[in-house]
């Protein structure tokens, strides 16, 4: 596979020397004159080394310490909305746990106690239920919250990043509205 690519570059190089030797005899275009391909091909590598400088000390470091404030970003509030929802699974385990207590609870009062302390029993565990459970649905909205704050964030920061990249790669700054829905819609169509 390599000897018929390696044939045809030799080829084509052999061709473009021909026809720039006889280009240039005739008084045809310098650059094809064989005579100037080791100053073009100097400066070409000069002039390719300059740009890759550049981009290395000022566009990748940017690039890369833009990269790095986003992964830190996403971390912060993943590791935020895991701590919400280990809070939440405490307080089901607390829940459950409570409950399980209140029942048995329930059960020695109503054996001890007859009909009369089972009454109280059942009001005391449904107060308990409704206190715990308001405070799973607290919780739960804090969990949802902080999710679709962390959602905006995202969204914000992709519109920011899509418009300095687009800035640096086009040179001019981008239309907002058409990157915003361009955005929001990948955004959507990631989630499903």
């Amino acid at each position: 596979m390599r000897i018929p690519v390696y044939s045809a570059l030799a080829a084509g190089v052999f061709a473009l020397a021909v026809s720039g030797t006889a280009a240039a005899a005739s008084g045809g275009m310098p650059q094809l004159n064989v005579h100037d391909f080791v100053p073009q091909l100097v400066w070409l590598a000069i002039a390719f080394l300059l740009l890759y400088l550049v981009m290395a000390r000022s566009a990748v470091p940017a690039i890369a310490d833009t990269l790095a404030k986003r992964q830190a970003k996403i971390q912060g509030d993943l590791d935020a909305a895991e701590k919400a929802n280990e809070e939440t699974r405490a307080l089901v385990v607390a829940y459950e746990k409570s409950l399980a207590d209140s029942r048995e609870n329930a059960r020695g009062v109503t054996r001890q106690q007859g009909e009369v302390d089972a009454t109280a029993a059942a009001k005391r565990l449904g107060e308990l239920h409704d206190r715990l459970a308001a405070q799973i649905a607290d919780a739960e909205k804090r969990i949802a919250k902080q999710r679709d704050d962390v959602m905006a964030g995202l969204e914000q920061m992709a519109n920011e990043i899509g418009q300095g990249a687009y800035a640096k790669l086009a040179g001019q700054s981008a239309d907002a509205g058409q990157l915003g829905a361009k955005i929001a819609t990948a955004i959507k169509g990631g989630s499903r």
